[in-house]
């Protein structure tokens, strides 16, 4: 199946008419709708003892980089690196102008099978939900924090969502895939949700808006680019 994309300015660049593709995902998959893909192959694998092994297999990987070691798997390589200008030769890591952070390329079979790939244009995006903006009320943050169970706040375009289908509405996703939907909303408009976070340990999120199209029900989803962050007590500003 080609991949498909569609053309849209690129606001970043200098040139006055230069365009970037944006691909369209069919679906977005996590851990439990991976597992339930590889049950489709016929293993006799339950899904609890299947989420279990990948569990595990996260956290074993996340450790070791966070030893500072790379691992190089055949769906992806991954690196330790240091972000940040050092001044000259003598100068040390400062947490203020320098970060720690983990590096991602494709592993050998990923690659590989990208190699074999075809792109489609459509003529025009579908509609989907698209977030512009995220505001942490009880930080004053923009684009940045999230403070548990206190209010949030969406701004962008085709939000407005059906809370009696239990696909739709706002979900927070983990680094681990774990997926926390926002069960009280205040205000849903096409450009506007005001809701209550959810309760979500400290870590990051991805923040997703979801929402029904056509007569079937097909569900569209609008992802922010970066993610989210819930900080540890004494660290919140």
């Amino acid at each position: 199946m080609p991949v498909k994309y569609n053309l849209q300015f690129n606001h970043v660049s200098r040139k006055r008419k230069e365009f970037i593709a944006r691909v369209r995902p069919n679906h977005v998959y996590n851990t439990e709708k991976i597992i339930r893909e590889m049950k489709s192959y016929g293993t006799m694998v339950s899904e609890a003892d299947a989420k279990a092994v990948l569990d595990l297999f996260f956290h074993v990987v996340t450790e070791v980089v966070a030893d500072g070691n790379f691992v190089n798997l055949p769906l992806v390589n991954i690196r330790v690196g240091v972000s940040g200008v050092f001044d000259r030769s003598t100068d040390r890591f400062n947490a203020k102008r320098h970060k720690v952070k983990a590096t991602l390329s494709a592993g050998k079979l990923l690659y590989s099978k990208m190699e074999t790939l075809t792109a489609e244009k459509e003529s025009q995006a579908p509609a989907a939900p698209e977030i512009l903006e995220f505001l942490d009320i009880a930080s004053e943050s923009q684009n940045q924090i999230l403070t548990p169970k206190e209010i949030g706040k969406i701004r962008g375009k085709r939000l407005k969502f059906d809370p009696k289908n239990a696909e739709e509405g706002i979900f927070f996703i983990s680094e681990s895939n774990t997926e926390t939907k926002a069960t009280t909303v205040a205000t849903r408009t096409e450009s506007k949700l005001i809701f209550q976070i959810p309760a979500l340990k400290p870590g990051k999120y991805w923040l997703e808006v979801r929402r029904a199209y056509t007569k079937a029900k097909a569900i569209r989803t609008g992802t922010m680019v970066k993610p989210l962050q819930v900080l540890l007590p004494n660290n919140l500003p």
